[in-house]
C-alpha cells in the first residue's frame, strides 16, 4: 500500500507488487486511454492529480500494467504466436497498410499513380492529383484489354477500383482477393461482381479452366509465387486471351523477395511458354507518386514520430526506458520504409512495367 506524504491529501490507495515498484513521474493531465488501462476511475484521477504523489502512483501503475502483460505467460504465448505467424499473414487478411491507404485516399485504388508529365515535382502535387493519377494508371491497363464479351479476371482487385471501371466499360469481371476486409469491401460496394476470396495460386484451375479473355495482375504480381502462378495463369486463359501485369520488379540480382527479379521472370515467361506481346517501362511516370509520398513522409511522419517518443521521456521517461527496444525497432522500421519510397532510390534498383502476355 503506497501512503502519501505528510502534509498533503491521501490519495486514491492502490496497490503494486513489489517487484515491479518503480519511481512514477509527474504528468500534465492522463489520458482517458490509460486511465482504462489503469482501471482507474475519471473521480480517482481527479484525487490522483491533485498530489505529487498521487502522480508517481499513476506513473507506478502504468509501469505495472506494462510489465504485467510483458510478463504474463498467455500474453508472452500470443505473442510468440503472432510473431511465427507473421509471414503467413503478411499480404492477407487484416493487412492494416492498405486498409490506411484506403482510408487517406478518397478512391478505390491502392495502386501508386501514373503522371503524363513525370518532371511533377512533389511540392506541386496535391492528393486530388495523386487521385488522378491513380485513376490515369487504370485508364492505361483497361486500354490494353482483351474481348469484352469474355469475362476478365481482376487478381489482387484491391477496394475494386480497376474492377467498377471494367463493369463501366462493358466488360464482366470476376474480383479475386485475399483479404477480407477487402472481400467485405467488394461485396458492399460491387455486389453484382463476383468475388473469389482466397490466394490466387489456391484456385482451382478445372473450376475457370480457359475462362477469361483477360486477366490483370495491377501491383499484385510481386505477391504471386511465379511457377504455381504461371501454370494456373496459362490454364484460366481463354484461347487469344491476354494477360496484362503492371508491377515493379529488381533491375539488379538482389535479395530482397518484395517483388520479382525482372531477368527472371522473362525467362520463365519464356521457360512457360509465354509470348510478351506489349512492353513498356513506366518507372518514371511512377516516380511523382513516390516523391509525394515520400516528401511527407519525411517532412511529417518521422518528425511526429520523433516528437512523440520525445514527449514520453520527458513526461514518462519510466515508460520510455521500458519501451526503449520497442521505440529503436520502431525507428529502424519507419527508416526502412522511408528508404522503400526514395524515388531516387527506387529509380536506380527497380523498374515498374506495363506488359501483356499472350499464348502461342
Amino acid at each position: 500500500m503506497c501512503a502519501a506524504r505528510p502534509g498533503k491529501t491521501n490519495p486514491v490507495p492502490l496497490e503494486f507488487p513489489r517487484a515491479f515498484d518503480f519511481a512514477g513521474h509527474p504528468s500534465q493531465g492522463i489520458p482517458d486511454t490509460v486511465l482504462a488501462m489503469t482501471d482507474v476511475t475519471t473521480n480517482d484521477a481527479v484525487a490522483l492529480q491533485s498530489d505529487s504523489a498521487a502522480r508517481k502512483i499513476f506513473g507506478k501503475a502504468v509501469t505495472t500494467r506494462v510489465l504485467g502483460r510483458v510478463l504474463n505467460p498467455t500474453h508472452l504465448f500470443q505473442a510468440l504466436r503472432l510473431q511465427i505467424n507473421r509471414k503467413k499473414t503478411r499480404h492477407a487478411h487484416q493487412d492494416a497498410q492498405l486498409a490506411l491507404y484506403s482510408q487517406i485516399l478518397p478512391s478505390e485504388f491502392l495502386h501508386l499513380g501514373y503522371f503524363d508529365d513525370p518532371t511533377r515535382k512533389p511540392e506541386d502535387i496535391s492528393l486530388a492529383d495523386i487521385v488522378r493519377a491513380q485513376h490515369r494508371y487504370a485508364e492505361l491497363l483497361l486500354d490494353l484489354a482483351g474481348d469484352p464479351a469474355k469475362p476478365a479476371l481482376d487478381v489482387g482487385c484491391g477496394m475494386g477500383g480497376l474492377s467498377r471501371m471494367l463493369v463501366e466499360r462493358g466488360h464482366k469481371p470476376t474480383a479475386l482477393t485475399p483479404d477480407r476486409l477487402q472481400a467485405a469491401h467488394l461485396r458492399s460496394t460491387l455486389p453484382d461482381v463476383p468475388l473469389i476470396h482466397g490466394k490466387f495460386e489456391r484456385i482451382s484451375s478445372d473450376d475457370y479452366l480457359q475462362r477469361f479473355g483477360t486477366i490483370y495482375t495491377s501491383e499484385s504480381l510481386q505477391y504471386l509465387k511465379l511457377d504455381p502462378s504461371l501454370t494456373i495463369l496459362a490454364k484460366i486463359l481463354a484461347p487469344g486471351g491476354k494477360w496484362i501485369a503492371c508491377d515493379f520488379f529488381h533491375a539488379q540480382r538482389s535479395n530482397d523477395n518484395s517483388c520479382h527479379h525482372w531477368d527472371v521472370f522473362t525467362q520463365k515467361l519464356a521457360e512457360t511458354g509465354w509470348r510478351i506481346t506489349y512492353e513498356r517501362d513506366i518507372t518514371a511516370n511512377i516516380l511523382p507518386t513516390l516523391a509525394f509520398v515520400h516528401m511527407w513522409a519525411t517532412r511529417l511522419g518521422i518528425p511526429l514520430m520523433q516528437f512523440s517518443f520525445l514527449r514520453l521521456r520527458r513526461k514518462q521517461p519510466d515508460l520510455h526506458h521500458l519501451l526503449s527496444g520497442l521505440i529503436e525497432m520502431l525507428n529502424d522500421v519507419a527508416n526502412k520504409n522511408i528508404e522503400l519510397i526514395d524515388p531516387t532510390l527506387f529509380a536506380q534498383r527497380k523498374r515498374y512495367m506495363l506488359v501483356v502476355m499472350e499464348r502461342p
